[in-house]
Parts: structure tokens; sequence; C-alpha cells
């Protein structure tokens, strides 16, 4: 959690750099070329973000944003206020920039009766910024940036839904990459002429997420979100009661089985026209991948290829068509795999995404 000790370090880390920045570059010329700034939030959890006017809520920060689960939330303001209520979050570093696809949660996710008690987003506007970090520029809690806007803006309405609503940025790559090669080739001529000439840096893209209108909660005047996540993340909801997965396997060639820490034997799905061939879980994890082949008429097993669903251990249902909503990719042959923390990750050629 965001304390207060770490809000002091930040703004004095914010004026040691705004200080240098200003050395490197004059206030005339940082004007003219439309420059900003913003120091963003260092996470481990998934992706470096910082909420332009930083609400105290402790019982609800901003990080609710992006632990993985709809059941917390964060306060992004309040409707007693009239005030605009930003929030940039960077880009994922290896997304396909043609292809990106916000994923939101708008509302408190932990139930239906929270979520209509509370406010929650209605309509919302996004920009898009080329980013430099340059090396050194960081603390322990925040990474800063120098950003310039792209010409890039776009408006969304948010269905008044109790769940995940997932919008396409639509962006064009080359374009994005020519923009940022030109801030670019702007900040190595400054640096230049203030007598730098060994410098390294980071680029990257900087999402801005602007709250413009709410739905009005029925006994709560907070604005809640619970989930904000691109499409290298799939996240389904998680039971208050969740129970832990202890075994997964198949049965009489089309029954899918699992056993949890407190039921053995519980069928998460069956498919009588199609032969089960093998089920991909890795221990602990509350997905699995599990293979098929479709039957034809006769009832014998066909000469189609293997097929593939995507299986929630967690709701025991399949949910391949939330996963091509949210990450814009059907469940072809793919791979779980697991890294040293104990995240899941479900890999698709280059791209890896976790699973929450």
């Amino acid at each position: 959690m965001f304390i207060k000790s770490d809000m002091k370090f930040l703004r004095f880390s914010t004026i040691v750099f705004f200080a240098f920045w200003l050395y490197v570059f004059p206030e005339d010329m940082a004007a003219q070329k439309q420059w900003h700034e913003v120091s963003l939030w260092d996470s481990d959890d998934y992706i470096d973000y910082f909420p332009e006017e930083v609400i105290i809520a402790e019982n609800y920060p901003p990080e609710y944003l992006f632990d993985g689960s709809f059941n917390t939330c964060w306060v992004a303001g309040t409707t007693k206020r009239d005030t605009s209520n930003v929030l940039y979050v960077k880009l994922p570093d290896k997304i396909d920039l043609n292809k990106i696809i916000l994923n939101i949660f708008s509302g408190y996710g932990k139930s239906q009766t929270l979520y209509e008690q509370n406010a929650r987003p209605k309509k919302i506007e996004l920009s898009i910024y080329a980013a430099i970090n340059p090396e050194g520029y960081a603390s322990e809690t925040a990474v800063k940036y120098f950003i310039k806007e792209y010409p890039f803006k776009k408006k969304i309405k948010l269905s008044d839904t109790f769940g995940v609503q997932s919008f396409p940025l639509n962006l064009d790559k080359n374009n994005l990459l020519k923009f940022q090669e030109t801030i670019e080739n702007e900040y190595k001529t400054s640096m230049k002429e203030n007598g730098f000439y060994s410098f390294k840096y980071k680029t990257s893209f900087i999402l801005k997420i602007e709250i413009e209108d709410v739905y009005k909660g029925r006994q709560y005047d907070d604005i809640c979100i619970s989930e904000i996540f691109f499409n290298d993340r799939f996240i389904t909801p998680t039971s208050l009661k969740y129970r832990e997965v202890k075994d997964v396997y198949i049965k009489n060639d089309n029954n899918l089985m699992a056993d949890y820490n407190n039921e053995e034997g519980v069928v998460i799905f069956k498919d009588t026209n199609s032969v089960f061939t093998m089920v991909d879980w890795i221990e602990n994890g509350n997905f699995a991948i599990l293979h098929y082949i479709p039957n034809d008429a006769a009832g014998i097993a066909s000469r189609t290829e293997e097929q593939y669903h995507l299986v929630d251990l967690k709701n025991k249902k399949i949910v391949d068509n939330e996963f091509k909503t949210y990450t814009g990719l059907p469940i072809m042959f793919q791979l779980l795999e697991n890294d040293e923390y104990g995240r899941i990750y479900i890999k698709n050629d280059d791209l890896k995404i976790e699973l929450k």
C-alpha cells in the first residue's frame, strides 16, 4: 500500500527530477515542444501507474486496480466533488501496438449489490503519450517519464454492466513508432545542446484514462473501478468461497474431472461429442488446457486435428469466448508455464498471457 512516507519521498524525488529537467530542457523549449512529465508508481505486480489526484482511501487504494481480483476496487473519487479523475497507465512493453485491448471492470466487482450501491464510470476519454525514461530517473517508489502527447483521442461509453468490458484501441503501430522516433530525436538533440553526449534511456507508451461521467450509486458517492488490464492478462472472478485445486484429470474419455481441497470427483466439463486426449495443468493452478478431438456423425473419432479448450477451474467452466474477447486470441495450441514467483502463463507465439 502507498503510505504517507512514500508520498513524501515521491514529492522530494519529483522536485529533484524537475530541477534537472529544467537544466536539461529550458522552460521555453519544454513549453514549445509540448513536453510534460509524470512519475508513475513502480509496481511489482503488473504495470506502472499513477492517479493524478491522489484520493486517500486506505481500504480502496489504486494498487487494487491491478491485483488480479474483482473482489477489490479503487475509489477513484466521489460524485460530491466536481473534478476530473485521471489515471496514467504504462502500456505493457511486449504487447503488439496494433492489437491493444483495454479491459476494465467498471464498478465494485465484489457483488452485484455493492456494484449498484456505489458509483462507477460511465464515460471515459483515452489519450496516448510517447514516453522517455532517462537512466537513473527512478526512486524506490516511482519511475520518472518525460512524455509528449500522440494525436489520438478515444471516448468510450461504458455499459452499466456487472463484469469486464473490452475495448480494442485500434492504434496504428507504424505511426506510433514514427512519433516515438521523433521525440527521441528531440530528446537527443536537447541533451547534446546542453553538453550531455553520453546518455541512456528507455522508451514506452503511456495511456491516460480520464473519467468524464459516472453512473450514480444507489447509496454511496464513491466512484469505483475494480480492475484494469490489457490483452497480456486474463482474469476471471474468484469466489469468496474459493477452493484450492488438488488434481485435474480425464475420466471415460469425455469427462473432465477435478479434485478440490474439500471435494473430490467434481465434473468440470462433459462432452459426449468429443474424445478428450489430455489435459495440461500446472499444480496449484486455477486453469487448464483441455485437448480434444471432435467425433464424426458416426460417433467415431474423426481425422480433425486436435482442438483445445481453456478451462477455468475456479468457476468450473470453459472460457474460450471470454479469453478471445479479453485478449483477441483464439485457444489454439498453447502451453501453460509458470515462473519463479508462481505466476502461471498461457504462451501464444511470442506473447505470454498471465492467467489470474
